[in-house]
């Protein structure tokens, strides 16, 4: 085979067209598809305006052309071709006169595919069949047009022989046409001279897809036969598919709103719209699933674009154009096909385990069960009314391509732990995983904050003192360091930030659902997704790393409600219920065994707006309480005045007996309201501390005629007094009048 690399010179395109040499010398598959287009084109030729608009000949023209291979079989026309007004507009435009110049042309076949959408548009549903419309100019006009139906694959044949691409697709093809005529001299005049010519830039975008390279993919022969696939070998295959929100349907709306280039921010909110709470780091793992695992988009520059793949599916909407790549690098999805073809229909469960053979490293079917929806997404495989799974008829066309025996990743092969961290202690009770030394844990939490080494290591054997069970609650005083602790704690723990997931817990949690995700009951053919329900998926997937979820709040709900399958499953390590719509429903699984490396953190506030913990949570938690908070330890005490200071820390040892006292987050505040309200001098500083004062500590105090309170109140009173703080010592006399007249008192009355 010989590789051209010019082809804008006449006379290198002709000796390349000459090397092609004539058409018994192609392949088998590729003479059968001329002959077939001759006899196509014939046919047509000899039909009149009368036979044209007759049901039979509208029906093959549109579902039975061979011109090329079609994507969007899905879009059905039978509407259009039983109207007899359709049909016969089709036919009294298809024996209208081609102009002779190229220009004419151009706006002639343009035209007629502008107007063909048009009059589709009234009988379709949903997307335009770009692709049946261009089979039918090309096979009305074939002296005019080529046999590429992708514009992306057109255009890269047009930019080859030194056009520049920018004409509409119509044009392109009279352009290419017009360079392959003028080279290899008349413009022919039979039907096998003229299908012969049109299947020529076909050929040359073939050789212009031949890399010298043994590695290489694949040649690409034509559109009826893609070639022969050289599949990679398995350790160089990626591993597995990643779930995408809205898979193929998704990711084909992404493509269209990109297809000009975008930067990544814009990329991300395109993804956004899809999949809207999603976090940047989960649509950035979308991102590189179209780049890396799908090829449909490329970084250029900074510049998010379309891949010639991309272009062409978009194009197509066949997830075909996707074949190639899919079947040869990507690990297992070779293997599922060939799995179905000589042993289908198969129940679920026996097809994912066919799958899990080909990974040592997928010891779940978390990865499997992703392919699976990923290939029923694509149209490849479908579940029967029994619930097995079956190749589609598309499917069965993939199969023909693998020529090959699926190889599987030898387990030497698997990444370990080991791969992450250098220094690593293995955990009591669970070999299976490793964490880093608790010195290096205690460093790391320290940066983030000061947290006492004792608290630390508390809550460190909290947290592993069971070899499934890894629950610790932190509890106490609002601000007081909680979140802040355990989100360190996490972080020192992790490798990547999908490892950790902070979860804040929202009144009305009433059932598993909040967490878990539930059978959507406006579509039934769906599952609702959560963030907790994907994070504890990938847990499950990867069990030699630890999951930290940090549920900030959690009482806000009752967590033996929304919790209560999780609390089931981590006491006696069996399955988590999701769903009872077989083993497998829209990607989910229908049960998921509990990860013995999830570790959950909760944190909870307990005020009147908040619930108490049931036995049932407290016998599988270790419960530790942030109460005793040492305002002399505070770090920012040098951006405000000592007079701010002592008044905190007065009225903070005044209040903690009754646990009204507050944390570093209201000293925080308190320090940038001093700041803010000074500015411009239009508020004194001993105003803007008895306004802070009042807003925000004063609110708390609440509570029932006893001694504790009183002194609380009297106390509170002193200090104000003594600081000069007159709004706020008058609002906590008016809290002791209250107190002394009705037996309670409180600020909000």
């Amino acid at each position: 085979m010989m590789f051209f690399r010019n082809l804008t010179d006449d006379k290198d395109l002709k000796h390349a067209l000459e090397a092609i040499g004539p058409v018994e010398t192609w392949p088998e598959v590729e003479r059968n598809w001329v002959r077939a287009l001759q006899d196509f084109l014939v046919w047509i030729r000899n039909s009149t305006e009368t036979a044209r608009a007759t049901l039979e000949f509208q029906t093959r023209l549109w579902e039975q052309n061979p011109v090329s291979s079609v994507g969007q079989g899905n879009i059905a026309l039978d509407a259009a071709l039983s109207d007899e007004t359709f049909r016969r507009w089709v036919a009294e435009r298809s024996i209208r006169a081609l102009p002779e110049d190229a220009e004419g042309r151009a706006l002639f076949l343009n035209t007629f595919y502008a107007d063909l959408a048009a009059r589709l548009q009234p009988y379709l549903s949903g997307n335009t069949p770009r692709l049946k419309i261009f089979r039918v100019i090309a096979a009305l006009y074939p002296e005019a047009m080529t046999s590429i139906a992708h514009t992306a694959k057109l255009k890269k044949v047009v930019q080859a022989l030194g056009g520049d691409g920018t004409e509409l697709p119509a044009g392109q093809h009279v352009w290419v046409r017009e360079r392959i005529d003028s080279a290899l001299g008349a413009e022919p005049q039979g039907s096998d001279e003229i299908a012969t010519r049109m299947v020529l830039p076909w050929k040359i975008y073939a050789l212009l897809n031949v890399v010298p390279d043994e590695n290489r993919t694949e040649q690409i022969a034509g559109p009826a036969e893609e070639g022969r696939l050289i599949p990679q070998p398995a350790e160089e295959r990626l591993l597995g598919l990643t779930a995408v929100a809205g898979s193929f349907p998704g990711m084909l709306t992404t493509l269209k709103r990109m297809r000009n280039g975008v930067t990544k921010e814009e990329l991300l909110d395109i993804l956004r719209l899809t999949s809207p709470n999603s976090k940047d780091k989960s649509l950035s793992v979308s991102i590189n699933t179209f780049q890396n695992y799908f090829d449909v988009i490329q970084n250029v520059g900074g510049r998010y674009l379309l891949t010639e793949r991309g272009e062409n599916l978009l194009e197509s909407e066949d997830s075909s154009e996707l074949a190639d790549w899919l079947l040869t690098r990507i690990l297992g999805v070779d293997q599922a096909i060939l799995t179905l073809r000589d042993l289908g229909p198969l129940p679920t469960a026996e097809f994912l385990k066919s799958l899990q053979a080909m990974n040592p490293g997928w010891t779940t079917d978390f990865a499997p069960m992703a392919m699976m929806h990923w290939l029923r997404s694509l149209g490849v495989i479908d579940r029967t009314a029994q619930s097995t799974l079956v190749l589609t008829t598309k499917g069965r066309e993939w199969a023909e391509r693998i020529h090959w025996i699926p190889e599987p990743l030898p387990p030497k092969s698997t990444v370990t732990m080991d791969d992450f961290m250098v220094e690593v202690q293995p955990i009591a009770g669970d070999t299976s995983m490793v964490l880093p030394a608790l010195t290096d844990i205690v460093t790391r939490v320290q940066v983030a904050g000061r947290f006492e080494t004792s608290v630390i290591a508390l809550l460190h054997a909290s947290v592993w003192s069971h070899h499934r069970r890894h629950f610790a609650i932190l509890a106490g005083l609002s601000g007081s360091g909680k979140t802040l602790l355990a989100k360190a704690y996490a972080e020192a723990l992790i490798q990547s930030e999908q490892q950790l997931l902070i979860l804040p817990v929202q009144p009305g949690w009433y059932d598993p659902g909040a967490l878990l995700g539930y059978v959507n009951p406006l579509r039934g053919d769906s599952y609702t997704w959560t963030r907790f329900l994907k994070f504890l998926i990938e847990a499950s997937q990867d069990p030699r790393r630890p999951y930290i979820a940090i549920l900030d709040e959690m009482n806000l709900s009752h967590p033996e409600q929304y919790m209560a399958p999780l609390l089931s499953a981590m006491e006696t390590g069996s399955t988590i219920p999701l769903h009872e719509e077989g083993q497998e429903f829209d990607g989910v699984p229908g049960q998921l065994r509990y990860p013995s490396n999830l570790v959950l953190i909760g944190t909870l506030n307990m005020d009147e707006t908040t619930h108490g913990l049931s036995d049932k949570v407290l016998d599988r938690a270790f419960v530790h309480e942030f109460w005793e908070v040492d305002l002399k330890t505070y770090p920012n005490w040098d951006q405000t005045d000592g007079r701010v200071r002592t008044v905190l820390e007065e009225l903070s040892l005044v209040l903690a007996p009754a646990r009204m006292h507050f944390g570093w987050r209201v000293v925080d505040d308190v320090i940038e309201f001093m700041k803010r309200s000074t500015e411009g001098q239009h508020l004194g500083p001993q105003e803007a501390l008895d306004s802070v004062v009042y807003a925000k500590i004063l609110p708390k105090l609440r509570g029932e005629s006893n001694v504790r309170f009183r002194e609380v109140l009297t106390g509170c009173q002193k200090i104000l007094r003594e600081s000069g703080l007159a709004r706020s010592q008058a609002k906590v006399e008016e809290l002791l009048g209250d107190l002394a007249g009705t037996g309670s008192a409180r600020f909000w009355r």
